[in-house]
């Protein structure tokens, strides 16, 4: 660890940080669990520390948009990234992260492997990351597994059959030679710091591990980076709680939870326990966004390409071409529509939303968001901070015009209080700033899904949508403020950290 900070507080070092993300956890999943002794570890924090219960996603409430919102502090129309899926105008293509063993194979493992571990940190990602903005106050930070990472500092491709496919393969412009990440940082096989004795034939988590989606490496590691107190900051990564819920359902999730805790437990230890774990580190653990169940039947499944017409097409390789005028790419319980010109929006959204599972549509017009549900529109955008106009839990001030029950807003006393669509004003406008989230974003009702790009659909649970149940998450903190959205995250920890965290975040309203 650094032996000198040049941002002190009051004279005295600030604790290091370690912040642990629980990909998909709902918070009344790990609440149940820490009730029922079943997660004694982050029952601890949450004892000990602040736990609330009710923080806000982005939207889409998608890991790549969630996680690029806790990396940066940027919501979905700054970072850049707002799905797992999008369709670049310009190179008139869908770029692909990765989600579904489906989607990776129809779109191209190799090219979704350039697009996640490459093109999204470093061509997409619009907005510095927590580790550039510590390293140029001198502060080092280390990652385990998290997809969004970018740094100042190279790491090399370790993975040999990665090196020879980029050599024989002559693919150069798909697979780089390294990545820029934080000073310390680990994923799996492909990517580390330093032998652990975690990685290769060897080390734990099978094949899994060596792509860096393996949680018990990301104990191990975590342990370890504790252990040494190696940074000031580290990020350490679980991904599974995610799939076990999409595969199995929440009842799955609930169980796997105590496997999770398991794994803060044997963090905390390395670092000396829990009470020394929380003597010496400030620690901030959350999820990214939530689940919802599914309808038990194939009632629960959208098919937006087959709803819009012969116009429309959805696919990894979808473009727009002779006959098509809509490109269509599904991200859960959101979806992201195209138009050619002369599509009529109007006709567009008139259709979509007579149709079973689409809860809702959205687009920006004239410098407005628009939002319709239920054959209600409300018009809105923010004010300036002098703004009269009606303030939400954070002060932001928004002009609204038309019915707020189209977001189930009610208005009293200048308070703008939020029902079944948490914090929907802020992200809402967070989303549709970007041309990259399409003409129309939808939103799925509870218990639908749209699928994926690929034409796939998760079985039990999705999650992506502007409703609650896919966008509270939790947050438990111990020596730092609890953030309520996943963007004050990073203002949170530069505060900690004493790096002017108001300055350095602040944000251009858009309007």
């Amino acid at each position: 660890m650094q032996d000198t900070d040049p941002n002190q507080k009051n004279g005295s070092m600030p604790k290091p940080v370690l912040l642990v993300v629980l990909d998909g956890i709902r918070p009344d999943v790990l609440r149940a669990a820490i009730r029922d002794g079943d997660a004694p570890a982050l029952g601890f924090l949450a004892e000990r520390g602040e736990a609330v219960w009710d923080a806000v996603s982005v939207f889409p409430s998608i890991t790549p948009a969630a996680t690029a919102a806790i990396a940066t502090g940027a919501p979905p129309a700054e970072s850049g990234i707002l799905g797992h899926a999008w369709y670049d105008r310009e190179e008139g293509r869908v770029v692909v992260y990765g989600a579904m063993r489906e989607t990776v194979i129809s779109t191209g493992p190799v090219k979704v492997f350039h697009n996640n571990v490459w093109r999204m940190n470093r061509d997409d990602l619009s907005a510095p990351t927590l580790f550039e903005k510590l390293d140029e106050r001198g502060i080092d930070g280390a990652c385990v597994n998290f997809p969004v990472r970018r740094g100042p500092h190279e790491h090399p491709v370790r993975v040999r059959t990665v090196k020879r496919y980029k050599r024989f393969a002559n693919r150069s412009e798909l697979l780089g030679a390294s990545v820029g990440g934080p000073k310390e940082y680990y994923m799996g096989d492909l990517f580390y710091s330093r032998d652990t004795g975690l990685h290769g034939r060897s080390g734990v988590g099978g094949l899994r591990r060596s792509v860096g989606i393996n949680d018990a490496y990301a104990a191990g590691v975590g342990a370890m980076l504790l252990e040494e107190k190696a940074a000031p900051f580290t990020l350490v990564y679980f991904f599974k709680g995610d799939s076990i819920a999409h595969h199995k359902g929440l009842a799955a999730q609930r169980r796997h939870v105590a496997v999770l805790d398991q794994y803060v437990e044997d963090m905390f230890d390395a670092a000396g326990g829990p009470e020394k774990a929380l003597e010496d580190y400030a620690v901030l653990a959350l999820s990214d966004h939530g689940h919802t169940p599914l309808l038990p039947n194939r009632r629960r499944f959208v098919w937006l390409d087959r709803i819009l017409g012969d116009g429309a097409s959805a696919g990894p390789r979808v473009r727009f071409g002779p006959g098509l005028e809509i490109v269509v790419v599904p991200n859960g319980r959101s979806a992201f529509l195209y138009f050619e010109e002369g599509v009529e929006r109007e006709k567009v959204v008139t259709n979509v939303l007579s149709r079973r599972g689409v809860d809702l549509a959205a687009w920006r017009e004239d410098g407005w968001g628009v939002v319709r549900r239920l054959g209600r529109e409300l018009r809105f955008r923010p004010m300036p901070p002098a703004g009269n106009g009606p303030r939400d839990t954070a002060g932001r001030a928004w002009e609204l015009f038309g019915d707020p029950r189209a977001l189930e807003l009610e208005i009293s006393d200048g308070i703008v209080r939020y029902g079944e669509y948490p914090d929907a004003l802020e992200r809402l406008w967070g989303c549709l700033r970007s041309p990259r989230c399409g003409d129309v974003v939808l939103s799925a009702t509870p218990g639908y899904t749209f699928g994926e790009v690929s034409g796939n659909f998760h079985e039990q649970s999705d999650h992506g949508s502007l409703h609650a149940s896919d966008s509270n998450v939790f947050v438990l903190a111990s020596d730092v403020p609890a953030p309520r959205r996943l963007t004050d995250v990073v203002p949170t920890l530069l505060d900690h950290f004493g790096t002017a965290a108001a300055a350095a975040t602040a944000v251009d309203t858009g309007t």
